[in-house]
């Protein structure tokens, strides 16, 4: 049984919904200046990441042109929320069988998908003349939307802390539990490494308890002062909510499965929250600045 056969059994096709109308860029895009960057991250799986990235791009597309990118570039799975199937990914674009370009999937009038690779081990330990190739590839496409939104690998790989470096903002999305607490803090610990000034905010997933956020962030703040010598910004918090089971069970994203849910309207709220970051950040193009971190990453033995 080869990989796209277990693809097929895990993840049942759902009819093939017609390709959305491409909306044109706007006149003089392509030489405005860099889009804004998010990337989301997680100390470990598990978190919701995924659900917050697909989100968030489901939001930009709304007012704007939104380019979601799977960096979880070994197992990528974004692609399942949007339930398409892209015939081209990242894989193609290291390989130099495409452009990024070429590899872009159409997930809605405003909304495309630069996929990664699923079940291709290599892509998880890419050198850093090819992870410099897809930079170059995200750099020839930023000028064409108004957001970038990075739905990264959990953990902290090299290559998962390149993309975070290089992102304008860093939503690192935790829940209360413990190991989730631990890994966001390790997380943060390593890209404050990588880059002292990077602009990173927490989220708290799944609450239950209204001050369940706040004091979860609290914890991480205060042990990110201590032994960093620095904060994070806690930026807000998504309730517990079977709307998003439910709509991850569909392949679809909360935002559209159901946009009065509980979920859907704090992310909506929390959309609002990173817009205003946002504006008050430089964009230095998220290729451009992923391409500077190539230095760092080197292939694993």
């Amino acid at each position: 049984m080869n990989w796209n056969e277990a693809l097929r059994i895990l993840h049942p096709q759902r009819p093939e919904p017609a390709l959305p109308v491409r909306v044109a860029p706007r006149a003089g895009a392509l030489h405005r200046a860099h889009a804004p960057s998010i990337c989301v991250a997680s100390g470990k799986g598990g978190t919701g990441k995924s659900v917050v990235s697909a989100s968030l791009a489901a939001l930009w597309a709304e007012q704007g042109r939104a380019l979601l990118i799977d960096a979880d570039l070994g197992v990528g799975n974004a692609h399942l929320m949007q339930s398409v199937q892209p015939k081209l990914t990242l894989v193609d674009v290291v390989r130099g069988r495409a452009t990024a370009a070429e590899a872009l999937t159409v997930c809605g009038p405003r909304l495309d998908l630069l996929a990664g690779g699923s079940g291709v081990s290599q892509m998880a330990s890419l050198s850093a003349a090819e992870l410099s190739r897809i930079a170059r590839g995200i750099e020839d496409l930023d000028g064409q939307y108004d957001a970038l939104v990075v739905d990264s690998a959990a953990g902290i790989s090299e290559q998962t802390i390149a993309f975070a470096a290089a992102a304008d903002m860093v939503l690192i999305v935790t829940t209360s539990d413990p190991t989730a607490m631990t890994d966001a803090y390790a997380f943060l610990k390593v890209l404050f490494a990588r880059r002292r000034d990077s602009h990173a905010s927490l989220i708290v997933n799944r609450t239950v308890e209204v001050d369940e956020g706040p004091r979860t962030a609290g914890r991480i703040e205060s042990v990110c002062q201590r032994f960093l010598g620095r904060g994070v910004h806690y930026l807000g918090c998504l309730p517990e909510d079977r709307a998003v089971v439910k709509s991850v069970a569909q392949r679809q994203c909360v935002i559209n499965a159901a946009p009065q849910s509980p979920a859907a309207i704090a992310l909506r709220e929390l959309r609002g929250r990173i817009a205003e970051e946002l504006n008050t950040l430089s964009h230095l193009g998220l290729g451009r600045s992923l391409e500077a971190c190539c230095a760092g990453v080197t292939r694993r033995v």
